[in-house]
């Protein structure tokens, strides 16, 4: 135990004299001793974060440059500088699709032994003696109608011999004689004075004369009149 404590005390002497020479030199201006550098303890590495997004970079004017002026935008017709929206052309009218037109159904030909059309018409003497005319149209097939014409005649008395008969109708003619006519009353009778047919072109249509040519007087004393020919005419459709 009395070793250690000596050997303890020729520590603390040892330790005392150690700072006695240190605190000596300093007085004496001598050559500071450089502390060592600690280093400097390691950090732990940050947890990763998100970059921060970058503002849009500025763009610095560079003095004694002056940028060129935007392209203007062609003015149409208004005095607005701002930008002007495109108008969007209207878009294409479709023109109306007409109706087709109705189809009319072609007109059949009645049959063949049809009859069409018929009608009848007279003369205009002025005297107690005229003619009438009736006829009729009948289709006869393959583009033919076969009109029949019957002529009378109505008078009071009345002596005549046979006589000529024409008939005329758009193109067409016939000519034949009449019947002679005897008769003795005091009342109006009606004579037959001819019948006959004629074949045309089916659709024929025009003014149809007759003339009788009965070449001699009608009544008497002051009364009697001279007739050549007596005439009846009319139009005629035979569809």
């Amino acid at each position: 135990m009395k070793l250690q404590r000596v050997i303890v005390l020729l520590l603390v002497l040892a330790l005392v004299i150690g700072l006695e020479v240190v605190l000596m030199t300093k007085c004496s201006g001598g050559p500071e001793t450089a502390e060592p550098t600690q280093t400097p303890a390691a950090t732990e590495p940050a947890e990763a974060t998100a970059a921060p997004t970058q503002p849009p970079a500025v763009t610095t004017p560079v003095p004694g440059y002056t940028s060129p002026p935007a392209p203007a935008a062609p003015n149409s017709g208004n005095n607005n500088t701002g930008t002007s929206t495109p108008t969007q052309a209207p878009a294409p009218t479709q023109a109306p699709t007409q109706a087709p037109a109705p189809t009319q159904a072609p007109t059949q030909a009645p049959p063949a032994g049809t009859v069409t059309a018929s009608n009848s018409f007279s003369s205009d003497t002025g005297t107690g003696v005229n003619m009438t005319i009736s006829w009729t149209a009948t289709d006869m097939g393959n583009g033919t109608t076969r009109l029949t014409i019957n002529g009378t005649v109505s008078s009071y008395s009345l002596q005549v011999m046979s006589q000529p008969v024409s008939i005329s109708f758009s193109g067409y003619a016939k000519s034949l004689m009449g019947n002679s006519i005897d008769v003795s009353n005091n009342s109006i009778s009606t004579n037959s004075l001819f019948s006959t047919t004629m074949d045309v072109a089916t659709g024929t249509s025009g003014t149809m004369n007759v003339v009788w040519s009965y070449n001699g007087t009608y009544g008497s004393g002051e009364n009697q009149v001279s007739l050549p020919t007596i005439t009846a005419s009319d139009y005629v459709y035979t569809d």
